[in-house]
């Protein structure tokens, strides 16, 4: 009997140990993971670490123009465009196409608005970061000079999300 104790003391002691063993390539460790495995601590992003951020969207500007010729009203507009010389030359074709006959370019804009005001003898063009602004802007300065001032033209040029 005294054997069997002494037999069951020294299993008993030496069975935790054997239990902490793991298997052949794996580093001791409390749970025996794998180092490839997702809950090795190695693998384990570290404590108070943010995600990287998202990259920053691209955005490519876009041109647009206004062009007229006062005396013979005609006015031609571009906006969108992919550059300011491409914004400039449809704006020219387009007043002189409405009957233009010495349309002269009097704004080219990127990423921003552009408005048309007209008073009972000039007439205004201005661009600004809104139309709202534009708008004040140009009839701010009609009012100074003429009578019967009113918005004629409004458009906007606003870049592209490329990515």
């Amino acid at each position: 009997m005294k054997t069997i104790f002494v037999a069951g003391v020294i299993l008993i002691a030496f069975m935790g140990h054997a239990a902490a063993q793991c298997p052949a390539g794996v580093p001791p460790s409390p749970n025996c993971v794998p180092p490839d495995g997702p809950g090795w601590r190695h693998n384990m992003p570290a404590p108070n670490t943010q995600p990287p951020a998202a990259p920053r969207p691209v955005w490519k500007s876009t041109w647009g123009a206004i062009a007229a010729d006062g005396p013979n009203a005609a006015l031609g507009t571009a906006s969108g465009a992919k550059s300011k010389r491409v914004a400039e030359q449809i704006a020219l074709k387009q007043c002189r196409e409405r009957g233009g006959k010495q349309c002269v370019l009097d704004a080219s804009y990127f990423d921003q608005c552009a408005v048309m005001v007209t008073g009972d003898k000039n007439y205004i063009v201005q661009t600004a970061v809104s139309i709202e602004r534009a708008t004040d802007l140009a009839m701010g300065r009609c009012n100074e000079r003429d009578t019967g001032c009113r918005v004629l033209h409004t458009d906007c040029s606003v870049p592209v999300r490329i990515d």
